[in-house]
């Protein structure tokens, strides 16, 4: 049986193009896929599939969910779906029991298994080729990253060239784990993040795959709910209610765009272990009320004369693009309790550093509400992912009744305190 050929450009919309080269290129690769209802990302998946298995005849897969009675209805029918809309019926064995797909031309395999079954995971085995496919569908149900891995590990055995697909729709708040993992996945070599919407579907000229109920209920809730709107069908993360900084905004800056910082403020929060060292530089637009946070340093159980290093290399940089490195003599605030004081004196002495105690005083409210009322913080999430995490996390405290009480708990703030010392003069000023 000869190897088919389809076309599939009009299945896929606009948003997708640049991965579906890069899946069928053949190298392989991770796609993490986050976004709202309707974005089709699951189409997407389930047609690169179908597509990876009959054009490389080594390439078998799993497609996972964290519990097995979910596969049948949602991603068993949604790969059957892209086999008969492809036309390759006849290429095919769809088996519900066990739940397969076979390619007939090769006995390539395509199997579906439930988190929740660990005997049926470990038991994945192929006789030709290997597990070079892996599907994730729902990721946020799953119970960590930690189950996720362990699960790669049982699958990427014997082969080369693995693609692997996670997709999901973010939860509301950034302290769900996937959330928080999809940051340290922008920073993955050959992963690719990609965010998609309805709107890409609509503005694609493919509305009628949704249908005109979906587009006008999706209408209506963003005219009567905005939030509900931007979480739902947007898929963006609008928090629990109780943020303390509502202003954050996910701002991707170029080498580019720091270049053209010029009021810039840095800032250190002491710390050893399990407490880490944090080091963060900012610029400030005094005008708009903007605050751009770039770049951060993290160490642990460094002495002074070691992190004074990080911040020399820090403030040495070219100002132009091509240029020849040189040290910058900016101020860089610190803490002012007595052991970051005698650090301080080290960075002056050894370093020749502009370091200068933050006169935080009893101004920790006032320097938290002075931030949430800046017209935004812009932080970019792959330069500076724990700030991004700091700030966005950062909620009111709660009382018994778990309803919210103006208090601010301690507690992973280490950027955000250096955040708020690299700005103490601005507060004072406004104070």
């Amino acid at each position: 049986m000869a190897r088919p050929r389809v076309n599939v450009a009009p299945l896929i919309i606009k948003a997708f193009h640049a991965m579906f080269e890069a899946v069928m290129s053949g190298c392989g690769g991770e796609w993490w896929m986050k976004g709202g209802r309707g974005s089709t990302k699951s189409t997407f998946i389930s047609l690169c599939i179908v597509l990876v298995m009959i054009t490389f005849p080594f390439a078998n897969g799993v497609v996972v969910r964290r519990f097995g009675n979910t596969l049948r209805d949602s991603v068993y029918a949604q790969v059957c779906w892209a086999i008969a809309v492809l036309g390759l019926d006849g290429y095919f064995i769809c088996h519900a029991s066990p739940m397969e797909i076979i390619y007939k031309p090769t006995g390539q395999k395509l199997v579906f298994r439930g988190m929740d079954d660990p005997l049926k995971m470990k038991g994945v085995k192929f006789t030709k080729g290997y597990c070079a496919i892996i599907w994730f569908e729902e990721l946020d149900q799953f119970a960590s990253w930690e189950a996720v891995r362990s699960a790669l590990k049982s699958f990427r055995r014997g082969g080369s060239v693995f693609w692997t697909f996670y997709s999901y729709n973010p939860p509301k708040t950034l302290w769900s784990w996937v959330n928080k993992q999809a940051l340290e996945m922008e920073r993955k070599p050959r992963c690719t993040v990609h965010h998609s919407t309805y709107l890409d579907v609509v503005e694609g000229g493919h509305a009628e795959w949704l249908g005109e109920d979906f587009v006008a209920e999706a209408e209506w809730l963003r005219d009567t709910n905005e939030t509900a709107y931007r979480w739902e069908m947007l898929g963006e993360i609008t928090g629990t209610g109780g943020s303390v900084f509502d202003n954050i905004k996910d701002t991707r800056m170029s080498d580019e765009d720091v270049r053209s910082f010029d009021n810039f403020r840095n800032g250190i929060d002491w710390g050893w272990f399990p407490d880490p060292w944090r080091f963060v530089r900012c610029h400030f637009d005094k005008r708009s009320r903007e605050l751009y946070i770039f770049d951060e340093r993290e160490a642990f159980r460094k002495e002074a004369r070691d992190t004074g290093r990080l911040v020399v290399d820090a403030l040495t940089y070219a100002d132009e693009e091509g240029g020849k490195p040189r040290y910058h003599a900016q101020t860089v605030w610190t803490d002012d309790t007595p052991d970051g004081k005698q650090q301080t004196a080290v960075y002056r002495r050894k370093y020749s550093l502009k370091a200068r105690p933050a006169r935080k005083g009893n101004m920790r409210d006032l320097s938290y509400r002075y931030l949430a009322g800046l017209r935004a913080i812009h932080i970019d999430p792959v330069r500076c992912p724990r700030a991004y995490e700091e700030f966005t996390l950062k909620e009111f405290e709660r009382d018994r009744n778990d309803e919210w009480i103006d208090e601010i708990p301690d507690g992973n703030d280490h950027s955000i305190d250096a955040v708020r010392y690299a700005m103490m003069e601005d507060v004072r000023r406004a104070a």
